[in-house]
């Protein structure tokens, strides 16, 4: 039961940790957003492309446009399937009672009411706007990290079960 416990406080802190990465991301001016992605943009332009200093202007610009809204938006995937995954994890050991699609949907429910909380928080930061597009990006990053745990769990009981009937 003990083990019950620290799970769930272990999930709460890490979802609130997480909630206030995404907070601390989203507070960011445009330009300061934009300054932390373009180092890495720039870094996987020059693997995917090790002639892009040989394209035209045009076409660099265009490439590394497209690159960084691609890395941005697995970035918003990324932060919120942490999110989903710490929820979940939240939910589960928190409630033990519940089955996991209890747990699933308070969880997404949950991420999916940050998520839209954090494009109304971006309308109020210099440089940056609300998107409908973000929150299904984070809503789907959401889901995808609640499954992850959920099948994680399901291997970890069926090992347990496949342990305890060798003995």
């Amino acid at each position: 039961m003990k083990h019950l416990k620290f799970r769930a406080r272990f999930f709460l802190v890490a979802s609130i940790v997480t909630a206030a990465l995404i907070f601390w991301f989203s507070a960011q001016k445009g330009n300061e957003s934009q300054a932390l992605s373009d180092p890495l943009t720039l870094q996987v332009a020059q693997l995917l492309r090790p002639d892009l200093m040989q394209m035209s202007e045009p076409e660099r610009v265009n490439f590394l446009n497209l690159l960084s809204t691609v890395i941005r938006k697995n970035a918003h995937f990324c932060e919120f399937a942490l999110l989903g995954f710490n929820l979940m994890g939240a939910m589960r050991f928190h409630f033990p009672g519940l089955s996991n699609g209890n747990c699933r949907l308070r969880a997404m429910g949950i991420a999916v009411a940050y998520a839209i909380t954090d494009e109304l928080h971006q309308m109020f930061v210099s440089d940056r706007a609300a998107r409908a597009l973000d929150v299904l990006i984070d809503s789907a990053g959401s889901l995808t990290g609640t499954f992850v745990l959920t099948l994680g769990l399901t291997i970890l009981a069926l090992l347990n079960q496949r342990r305890a009937a060798r003995r």
